[in-house]
């Protein structure tokens, strides 16, 4: 399966970088860079809400839509 590689430095530490990888050949850079960028802040989300609602163990959803529903059905 043919892949892509983008490599983003890190600008505070420019000996330290990250790797991107996508499989869809027709985004640029760019794109990847900003969609990663927006998929990261869900990620960081869906952390909190496992951490602070203590549903690290119950809940492996990746669903946005799924997240308050097992909240629901859990504070029962």
């Amino acid at each position: 399966m043919p892949a892509r590689l983008v490599y983003v430095r890190n600008r505070y530490k420019r000996n330290q970088y990250l790797v991107l990888i996508t499989t869809d050949m027709t985004l640029s850079e760019d794109e990847i860079i900003r969609i990663y960028g927006k998929r990261w802040g869900i990620e960081v989300f869906f952390k909190m809400c496992k951490f602070y609602l203590k549903l690290s163990k119950e809940c492996h959803s990746l669903s946005y839509d799924d997240m308050p529903a097992h909240v629901a059905v859990e504070q029962r």
